[in-house]
Parts: structure tokens; C-alpha cells; sequence
């Protein structure tokens, strides 16, 4: 298929065109896949973030309004998907060596096992608990990885807010854990 960008891209829009795709595929793979390895050092996880891409050019098809070249489209969406996997990692990792330190018994014991899972019932309770707000500001903080300064920009409210908002929800998990020390 020897056509322009904006061909392929209307007839994969208009058509459904699955051939249109995989020319865009075949056209871009190669230097968005030199761009995500060269700040990923990591084959997988290049190869795994331009499939995100590609997907999500597939299932938005109809949606998406491209008002520059589509390469340029490309390489934006790469970046970013390229960006929430580092900040993914490496909220995983902090996780992990949080608790690298920690002695782990080979085999839980049952009591253990249920401790365990009161704990997660507790957090999970307390978290549905929580006014909308600070749930919101919880979960981005916590389950999201993302900082303060994010977080503010994300709802619209001030830094300071984001912090009182935290300090009074990780208060309230602790207030409710405290028989588990």
C-alpha cells in the first residue's frame, strides 16, 4: 500500500480498514521502538509500550482527531505511555524495597494469613470510608504513585490541601490498625 499518512489514517477511521493499520504499523514501529528502547534499556518493555500504543490507535480509531503529522501523534503518545511505565516501575520498586528488609517466613502460618487479611479488609474499609475527596487524593497518592505537587494539578485544589487531605486519611488508617502493631 503506497499511500500517505492521512489516507491510511482516514480509511482505518472511516473503514475500519485493518490494512490501513498495519501499513501505519509497519511505517513506524521500527523508529517509535528505537525511541522507547533508547530511554527504556529494555527490549520488553519497549516492545510492550509500543503494542500499548498501537492498540490504542486501533480502539480510539474512531474517536481520535490528529491535528499534526501522525508521526508526530505517535511519538507524543509513546512518550507519554513510555513515561507512565517508568513512573509505574518505579513506584513498584520504592514498594519493593520498602519491604526488602522484612524477614518473611517460608510458609505464612493460618493465623498469620488472617491477620493478614483483616488488615486488607481494615485498609479497604477505611479507604470506602473516607469522604470522596480524600479517597480521591488517597488512592492517586497511594495507589497511583503520583506526588503533591500532581495530585493538586490532577483535582484542581492546592498542594497544601493534597497534604492535609493525606495526613488526616494515612491518620485515620492508622487510628484503625493500631490493634495490629
Amino acid at each position: 500500500m503506497d499511500l500517505q499518512d492521512t489516507a491510511l489514517l482516514e480509511r482505518m477511521q472511516l473503514l475500519d480498514d485493518k490494512a490501513a493499520f498495519d501499513e501505519l504499523y509497519h511505517r513506524y514501529w521500527e523508529p517509535l521502538y528505537i525511541a522507547a528502547y533508547a530511554r527504556l534499556q529494555n527490549e520488553a518493555d519497549a516492545k510492550d509500550c509500543l503494542q500499548e500504543v498501537f492498540v490504542s490507535l486501533w480502539h480510539k480509531r474512531k474517536e481520535i482527531v490528529i491535528r499534526q503529522r501522525l508521526d508526530a501523534y505517535l511519538f507524543m503518545a509513546l512518550k507519554y505511555r513510555v513515561l507512565n511505565h517508568l513512573r509505574y516501575n518505579s513506584t513498584y520498586r520504592k514498594h519493593l524495597d520498602t519491604f526488602a528488609d522484612f524477614p518473611l517466613p517460608f510458609l505464612p502460618s493460618a493465623d498469620e494469613h488472617l491477620t493478614f487479611t483483616e488488615i486488607q479488609e481494615i485498609i479497604a474499609g477505611t479507604i470506602a470510608d473516607m469522604p470522596e475527596k480524600m479517597k480521591t487524593v488517597y488512592l492517586l497518592s497511594r495507589r497511583d504513585g503520583l506526588s503533591v505537587q500532581e495530585t493538586a494539578t490532577q483535582l484542581g485544589i492546592s498542594p497544601q490541601t493534597v497534604k492535609n487531605q493525606l495526613s488526616t486519611a494515612l491518620k485515620k488508617l492508622k487510628d484503625r490498625l493500631q490493634f495490629y502493631k
